[in-house]
């Protein structure tokens, strides 16, 4: 059986486990922390920097999270998430590329004072919430979102869900900024994403998570 070595509040760990159940592929989940975390360096043989997600095959182990997405769609072909159109593939990975480069990488240098409470931070204020504008300016110009950010749902409905739901709580906490709000067309797109049972059980864990590291 494959395996997961992930960490459940990870929205990347999460992308993994939102496929896997899209998919309807079975998988054995193992929480882990990733190396910055646990100082554990027998997670530094599986993935060079020692980031989760990682999956497990067949003794061989793969890690950064649209590797892991690609290798899923290959290995397991029977549920397709990306389109075999060149057009709509390439699409779906251009939506990837602007969801993780100018949105979630911006959003990230806030994450410690968001999420875990560090001091805060703003060095680069303006510059970094004019890269998240533009990236999602970007979508409403790449993207079909009639709903799906492609024709049919694919790993850029995935990616945009979990890439954007902590994008949305920096804006907030950060900026006093409801970004949604100002792009309609991507909310509705990523409230049809984040309605499916998939999604639900991702949401749901995470919560569950977060709930545990408070505690």
């Amino acid at each position: 059986m494959l395996k997961v070595y992930g960490l459940t509040v990870s929205n990347h760990s999460a992308m993994v486990k939102f496929a896997l159940i899209e998919k309807k592929i079975d998988y054995e989940w193992i929480e882990t922390l990733p190396f910055s975390m646990s100082k554990d360096e027998s997670i530094l043989d599986k993935s060079t920097l020692g980031a989760v997600p990682i999956i497990e095959f067949k003794g061989e182990y793969i890690s950064e999270t649209f590797a892991i997405l690609a290798f899923l769609e290959k290995q397991f072909p029977d549920i397709k998430l990306m389109s075999e159109t060149p057009l709509e593939y390439a699409k779906t990975i251009e939506i990837i590329k602007i969801c993780q480069l100018y949105i979630e990488l911006q959003a990230r240098n806030f994450y410690p004072y968001v999420y875990f409470g560090a001091e805060k931070n703003e060095d680069n204020l303006e510059e970094i919430k004019y890269k998240i504008n533009s990236g999602f300016k970007s979508i409403e110009k790449k993207a079909f979102l009639n709903p799906y950010m492609i024709n049919n749902f694919s790993y850029a409905d995935i990616f945009a869900s979990l890439a954007i739901s902590t994008t949305v709580e920096v804006c907030k906490q950060m900026y006093d900024w409801d970004i949604l709000n100002d792009f309609k067309k991507i909310s509705e797109s990523l409230k049809k994403t984040n309605s499916r049972e998939a999604a639900q059980k991702v949401y749901d864990d995470i919560a569950k998570g977060m709930q545990e590291m408070k505690g």
